[in-house]
């Protein structure tokens, strides 16, 4: 176990803009022994190599490559009940750390390993049982693949106990640790589109499922509403129409299992948003963000701020500005949220996703089936109790 607590920058680095990277700051190597349950490709492949050899990598893109690209983590060991996957992790990442050993159950290897971090990278619907295991077993800090849950009810143990226990949760909203993503709130937060009024997204393609890509755009909206969702009017794609209120997914592989949707947001501060998220459509994703005085738009053809002034709009067609927008980073995605994560340990704050927030898009994904179940009707957000 880690014994000591170095002094690292405490604020909130991951909210405003990239941060250079946390390593720098420790004032002294600290090893965090690192365990993880599922071992699936996102959880365990290695990085994509990059363009040119020189350049290295990829951007890790799993969990076991981000946690290499860190060295205070120490992966010792991974759990899988597919022996195929036990025996590539061990494969790809047995070189990396010498002595990693693998489990077909997360109760004994939670018991035998004693692990700091715990990753949990099971199917969308089994997060719980081994994220409360985690706390169990005294893990300090635990990094959850989003959904944070299925139900509103396993999501609000999972905040209980997190709250209760002191253990440090970040759920897996990668964008929030993605450049562009947290530039574009940073400029919203600064004024550059005046007050945020309006959020458009849309999502597509066979993976636009409510309970997997959806549940990233749901993300985003509470990202950047910054408050409460109050009301939902929805609707599930024509094939799914009488999915009902419960999830009948199979975590996450059959895009059959899981509807795609179209769903309309109000939240407390009069932000309103709409998704459009049917799976017959491009796979594309496209972010509106829109002010009085302007728009972020990120989108296939890259990130840009567009303003629109005028002194008298009755008389005087608008002036646009189209600024192509470029923000700067050394790490990003799932290394720079294990990052937070280890920040939020050491210091006591909040990771940039915590689990109750988490809790807010398991909660709106709640209202949307319950809009389609109700004949399209608006339906309030459930609070936390």
């Amino acid at each position: 176990m880690a014994s000591a607590t170095p002094s690292i920058h405490a604020g909130p680095i991951f909210d405003i803009a990239p941060p250079s990277c946390v390593s720098d700051t420790l004032d002294e190597r600290v090893s965090y022994r690192t365990a993880l349950i599922g071992l699936s490709w996102i959880a365990a492949d290695p990085a994509a190599p990059a363009s040119d050899p020189v350049l290295g990598t990829a951007v890790p893109g799993s969990h076991a490559s981000a946690m290499a690209a860190i060295p205070e983590i120490e992966v010792v060991a991974g759990c899988d009940i597919a022996p195929a996957a036990r025996d590539r992790f061990i494969q790809h990442w047995g070189g990396r750390w010498h002595g990693l050993r693998v489990y077909d159950d997360y109760h004994t290897m939670l018991e035998r390993e004693r692990p700091d971090i715990v990753a949990i990278v099971t199917p969308d619907h089994l997060h719980t049982s081994p994220l409360l295991a985690a706390i169990e077993f005294g893990a300090r800090g635990i990094f959850c693949e989003k959904p944070l849950a299925t139900s509103l009810d396993e999501a609000d143990q999972i905040v209980a106990a997190a709250a209760s226990s002191g253990v440090a949760v970040c759920v897996d909203y990668t964008r929030r640790w993605m450049p562009e993503f947290v530039e574009a709130r940073r400029r919203i937060r600064s004024g550059a589109i005046g007050r945020l009024s309006q959020i458009i997204l849309q999502l597509g393609g066979p993976r636009a499922m409510l309970f997997r890509n959806h549940t990233h755009m749901i993300d985003l909206l509470n990202y950047y509403a910054d408050a409460d969702a109050e009301w939902v009017v929805a609707e599930l794609e024509p094939d799914l129409s009488d999915y009902g209120t419960t999830y009948r997914g199979d975590g996450g592989a059959d895009p059959s299992t899981d509807p795609g949707a179209n769903y309309y947001v109000a939240f407390a501060n009069g932000v309103r948003a709409y998704v459009s998220g049917m799976k017959d459509t491009v796979p594309d994703l496209r972010v509106d963000l829109i002010g009085a005085r302007g728009r972020l738009s990120l989108d296939a053809e890259g990130f840009r701020l567009i303003t629109f002034e005028s002194e008298d709009v009755r008389t005087t067609p608008p002036v646009t500005r189209i600024q192509r927008l470029s923000p700067t980073w050394t790490v990003s995605g799932i290394q720079a949220a294990m990052l937070d994560l280890i920040a939020a340990m050491q210091t006591g704050r909040e990771t940039a996703s915590p689990p109750e927030s988490a809790r807010r898009t398991v909660a709106i994904t709640q209202a949307i089936l319950e809009s389609q179940a109700r004949g399209n009707a608006p339906v309030r957000v459930a609070r936390v109790p």
